[in-house]
């Protein structure tokens, strides 16, 4: 193992060097852009954790001065250049970067710390919407100060629909979204149209497939018979195809089906063969009826979405075994436990959770939407 003290000499002389080089021959903004930077980097130095005080007193000495430390976007590395570049810097007419990181990051703080104004109390909000400087002026831009910081020293970063679309008017800041999708031709159009509009702005979106009617049942309005749940997800997985999450990248969805579904089986198979339905994760929703009884050995009971009816019967241990063997084939399904989710569901008499975002760690009601964010441990030790 290599000792990371060793080193320490070598980067300081580094840094050191830098500064002597840069100084030489600088403007007054070049000498504050170089400051910060080594900032920066001591605040990076892999020091024992003795002297952690001294590297954040450092570092804040230097924000003291005025030498903007806190305005200098942490080190990107060039592989992060690039996503940024393709994904997040807004673009001008001919396709090429309008921003870099200090401008995104100056325009996501700004319209984040501006929804403040919403807020505030009514004798405050008139001066304010009328350009009235004052305490409330003074808050809402310390506000974009510390979110922008927060941002620019890669702390903390927003999800992607709010990198993307903050400050442009367009689209939304939140993540994803728990759709409803009801038992009816019209509903599963407007539900497609929303899966559609959630993604064209970079979020994405879950549902359960648990209301539609089993393949083959008949329909009245028709005297046809029903396409069955596994049609319909192939039809919403050639939208998510088709428009894709913020014009750049394929739109990512959650798809639940409840345990006690008469076409459960072929649910569990849905993605056995690869490429199929490739923007959808898959889970089964289990209860406790149903875990009880693969640890008996026992059945439980098909129902019809529509009825509630009994229409047969579930080896309960097979079931299992095809959800145990699908997983370790590719991945597909998971199983996401609806007794326990709603156990813990905050709002029971809103309604009952039966989806999850396409992560699957946030179980959400129809239309409510997760709000997600990434704290960069490592830079929190200073």
């Amino acid at each position: 193992m290599v000792d990371n003290r060793s080193r320490k000499p070598e980067k300081w002389a580094k840094i050191a060097n830098d500064l002597r080089a840069s100084l030489g021959a600088a403007t007054d903004q070049d000498v504050q852009k170089v400051l910060a930077r080594a900032a920066l980097e001591i605040e990076q130095l892999d020091q024992p954790s003795r002297e952690i005080g001294v590297k954040a007193r450092i570092a804040d000495a230097l924000r003291k001065t005025g030498l903007v430390a806190d305005e200098t976007v942490a080190p990107i590395t060039d592989n992060a250049k690039k996503v940024l570049q393709h994904r997040y810097f807004l673009k001008g007419s001919d396709g090429a970067p309008i921003e870099d990181a200090e401008i995104m990051f100056r325009r996501v703080a700004k319209a984040i710390a501006e929804i403040d104004r919403m807020y505030l109390p009514r004798a405050k909000r008139k001066a304010v919407n009328d350009s009235v400087s004052g305490t409330s002026d003074e808050a809402i831009t310390a506000t974009e100060q510390k979110f922008y910081q927060a941002m620019s020293r890669l702390e903390f970063l927003p999800n992607s629909p709010t990198m993307m679309n903050a400050g442009t008017g367009a689209g939304t800041l939140s993540a994803c979204f728990v759709l409803p999708l009801e038992d009816s031709m019209e509903d599963i159009m407007r539900t497609a149209t929303d899966i559609a509009m959630v993604q064209k702005f970079g979020g994405g979106t879950g549902l359960a497939l648990s209301n539609l009617r089993p393949k083959g049942a008949q329909i009245r309005t028709t005297h046809g018979k029903a396409c069955g749940p596994i049609a319909v997800l192939r039809h919403l997985s050639s939208v998510s195809t088709m428009i894709t999450q913020g014009g750049k990248r394929d739109g990512a969805n959650m798809a639940v089906m409840d345990v006690h579904h008469p076409d459960l089986f072929e649910f569990i198979s849905a993605k056995h063969q690869e490429g199929t339905i490739h923007n959808y994760n898959i889970s089964v929703g289990v209860d406790d009826a149903f875990m009880e009884a693969v640890r008996t050995n026992s059945t439980v009971s098909l129902r019809d979405p529509g009825t509630e009816q009994e229409v047969g019967v579930l080896d309960a241990k097979d079931a299992f075994e095809q959800m145990v063997s699908g997983a370790w084939r590719n991945g597909e399904p998971g199983m996401i436990f609806l007794d326990q989710v709603n156990r813990d569901n905050p709002t029971p008499l809103i309604g009952q959770m039966t989806a999850t975002n396409p992560c699957g760690e946030q179980p959400l009601l129809p239309y409510e939407s997760c709000n997600l964010g990434s704290i960069v441990l490592s830079r929190m030790l200073c």
